[in-house]
């Protein structure tokens, strides 16, 4: 199996571009997760479930910026609805993951936060691209 996915015809420029940030924005986020008190290394003040909103509005944006690119022929609706799924999901494992952290537990709360904030994150890179048009 090849993995054209991974280049969509530009060699590495796509990987470089669009995957390398999304996975280091994905790494980021599983080591905050892993810390017992993230807001002691925090530079701000931010309520828990703001947190969860801001960090997965990244996420959010740096997914859509991805499928769009990979699949432009795609309606928007539908990559948002990716998008949404993909944030659930990861945000799912990010949650369990916090299970077995010292100080840390399960919250559907903070995954509702999570799917808000990646929601708001990819509505934010379409109001942006449709800006630029």
């Amino acid at each position: 199996m090849r993995a054209d996915w991974l280049s969509n015809g530009r060699g590495g420029k796509f990987f470089l571009s669009y995957l390398a940030p999304l996975l280091l924005y994905c790494w980021l986020i599983f080591w905050l997760s892993a810390q017992s008190d993230p807001g002691a290394i925090s530079p701000f003040p931010f309520p828990d479930k703001i947190a969860h909103l801001i960090e997965y509005a990244g996420f959010g944006f740096l997914l859509m910026r991805l499928l769009a690119v990979r699949f432009p022929q795609d309606d928007p609706v539908t990559l948002l609805a990716w998008v949404l799924g993909g944030a659930l999901l990861y945000g799912l494992s990010d949650e369990i993951h916090q299970c077995y952290v010292p100080g840390r537990e399960f919250s559907w709360m903070d995954l509702l936060a999570d799917g808000a904030g990646a929601y708001l994150g990819a509505r934010a890179w379409m109001l942006l691209k449709k800006s630029r048009s």
